[in-house]
């Protein structure tokens, strides 16, 4: 799917999906955030949890993305209900191996890849892998330009016949100029007087200072099996990310109707830094004829950050006829100081057990429980030299109840039962911690496979409930507020097909989310922002394999999103729009492919999310670009 849909980042490959929707800049390069079924996808590295720190991983590095829908908080520690994204890493192969690729894009858009593995001890018990990716880009929003490096060292060592220890790190560093952060409604989803804003139109002036966000992060992982049937896994990463920077963060409201806008500045630094620690122990046994595999393990987060930021107003600017400044940075009133300080610190542990129980040749049952507990640390200084402190320590229980059904090898039915638990990062405006979000999930569904396999088919129907649901303050764009409860239901169906050449991923979702408890209840029933009840993704391709045509490939695919509520009232909605993009690719020899890509063919205007009605974020236009690389 990666390389199929020519995705950079995860946020790329998640399009695909069924029932996803965009919840996150897609110009930010910081890390894509996606709503699946509804409610944030979770994110775990190798089947274990990620730290709380949001990490942009370049596709370069990723061997494949698996979105595992259903229950997962009792595994995968601290999550919201919906749907866990799974990111597979490339691992050292014993084999010498190398790919090279350049591409170019529309608006000058530059991207160099590597990615080169090989042993490192003559029988291969001790390899590596280093990828890497560079990109030098721009963009059809005026002024926007991004450099980006990311570079991910691995090393692999057998150190017996059944233990393997892998040490992975990473680095990535993103410089963003003319930082985005939508436009308003008025003029793009909705009428303007003035009619309708232009596609370049950029809100920042090319004088204000970069944007910089960079991520280090070190992993190692050790796995043991005592047995054909026991297996130790063990794991622990630190994180550290800086991000700094001064950009446009929010629109106070219009000067004249629908023309000027007045803009609010932040100049901000934040440092965060991450330790997760991950142990489980699996075991294959029996009781008499009913088998289990159980599973039992800990986890251990601890993370920090601090920032210091000010805010200030900008000159306004006149969307109709804008003045930019060029040769000097804008005037901010009052110039921002960066002396508001917070400081935050939470600590979790989890300790949990599963047992996945054949019943039967045809019945099995999951069962799991999970214990959690966190604390929370927070203090903040206001620019007015105010101070607060808060503490809050919480456990909680989560569990986990699933049944599967195969009254034949070729079809399977489902149901589970899961709570979840998660500790809320990020303060409110007055500098207090968020209560934690809870919720429960139901799902029912079937798998069945047709053809001999070459067509695999699923089909769910699914429920999900939140409480203290944490939301952008409408009134503060860079704090937290909470919402009382939110519900999901709906459907998902996708299909496979792989057949002499042809392959074809397709599926459709049916989503219903809202808000079904708050104290304001102006909010009660209003649909959950961005996500649309209707959502559709096909993505097919074809590969010659013999004639003239022999080592062409063929491919396109195209999605769907409907109509989505675009804030957190409901005051206005994004329209429904279709994407379709084309891809070419050939094998010019057995090293050498040219590939050629158009995405969103016919040039539709469409919307991919929305924060308020001042932060609209619009689709890329028609987009070509050329890729040349090298495979060894």
């Amino acid at each position: 799917m990666i390389e199929a849909t020519g995705s950079e980042t995860v946020g790329d490959a998640l399009r695909f999906i069924p029932g996803a929707s965009r919840d996150g800049s897609t110009l930010d390069a910081f890390g894509d955030t996606y709503l699946i079924r509804g409610f944030a996808a979770n994110q775990t590295v190798n089947g274990m949890t990620a730290n709380p720190l949001r990490q942009a991983r370049d596709a370069v590095a990723i061997e494949r993305i698996e979105v595992l829908k259903g229950p997962a908080s009792v595994l995968y520690g601290q999550l919201q209900p919906g749907a866990v994204v799974n990111i597979v890493t490339k691992q050292p192969e014993s084999v010498w191996g190398f790919e090279g690729a350049v591409k170019y894009a529309r608006f000058d858009d530059w991207r160099g890849t590597l990615d080169l593995t090989g042993p490192l001890a003559a029988d291969g018990a001790v390899r590596f892998r280093l990828a890497g990716a560079v990109d030098d880009s721009k963009s059809f929003v005026d002024f926007w330009s991004r450099e980006h490096q990311f570079i991910a060292p691995s090393i692999a060592i057998d150190l017996g016949e059944r233990t393997t220890l892998t040490l992975e790190t990473f680095y990535t560093r993103n410089r963003i100029e003319g930082f985005f952060n939508g436009r308003p409604a008025e003029g793009t989803v909705l009428a303007n007087a003035n009619g309708p804003l232009p596609r370049a139109l950029s809100l920042v002036d090319p004088t204000f200072a970069p944007s910089v966000r960079s991520n280090t992060d070190v992993s190692a992982r050790l796995e043991h099996r005592f047995s054909d049937s026991v297996r130790y896994r063990a794991a622990i990463s630190w994180t550290r990310e800086e991000v700094d920077e001064e950009n446009i963060f929010g629109v106070l409201g219009w000067d004249e109707p629908q023309r000027t806008l007045t803009r609010a500045v932040l100049d901000g630094h934040a440092r965060g830094e991450a330790w997760s620690a991950h142990n489980d122990l699996a075991w294959q046994t029996s009781t008499g004829a009913i088998t289990h595999t159980l599973v039992a393990g800990g986890d251990y987060t601890r993370f920090n950050r601090h920032t210091t930021s000010g805010t200030g107003l900008a000159s306004s600017l006149d969307l109709y006829a804008p003045v930019y400044q060029f040769d000097r940075r804008p005037e901010v009133t009052p110039i921002p100081s960066r002396s508001r300080t917070g400081d935050e610190a939470f600590r979790t542990l989890g300790l949990f057990a599963q047992d996945r129980i054949g019943l039967t040749e045809r019945l099995r049952a999951v069962v799991g429980a999970r214990w959690s507990t966190y604390r929370q640390d927070t203090a903040s200084l206001s620019g007015a030299g105010v101070g607060s402190r808060f503490q809050q320590k919480q456990d909680a229980w989560t569990s986990q109840l699933g049944l599967l059904y195969t009254p034949r090898e070729d079809l399977a039915l489902f149901a589970n039962r899961t709570t979840s638990f998660l500790p809320v990062s990020g303060l409110t405006a007055r500098g207090t911690p968020l209560q934690p979000e809870t919720g429960v999930q139901y799902e029912v569904g079937a798998k069945s496979s047709f053809w001999n396999g070459r067509l695999l088919a699923t089909g769910a129907l699914f429920r999900l409930e939140r409480q203290n649901v944490a939301v952008s303050d409408r009134d503060n764009p860079s704090s937290l507020a909470a919402i009382g409860q939110q519900r999901s239901e709906g459907v998902d169906l996708s299909a496979r097909l792989g057949m002499h050449g042809w392959d074809v991923q397709t599926g459709y979702a049916y989503t219903r989310a809202k808000t079904t408890e708050d104290t304001n209840a102006a909010l009660v029933g209003v649909p959950i922002r961005n996500v649309p009840r209707h959502s559709f993704a096909l993505q097919t391709g074809y590969r010659f394999n013999d004639g003239a045509l022999s080592g062409l490939r063929l491919g396109a695919s195209s999605t769907y999103i409907g109509t989505r509520t675009g804030d957190v009232d409901g005051s206005f909605d994004l329209p429904a729009y279709w994407r379709t993009d084309l891809s070419m690719d050939y094998a010019m020899s057995r090293q050498l492919t040219l590939g050629l890509r158009i995405d969103n063919v016919a040039d539709k205007r469409g919307y991919t999310h929305a924060f308020s009605t001042f932060e609209v974020w619009p689709e890329m236009p028609r987009t070509a670009s050329f890729t040349l690389s090298y495979r060894d």
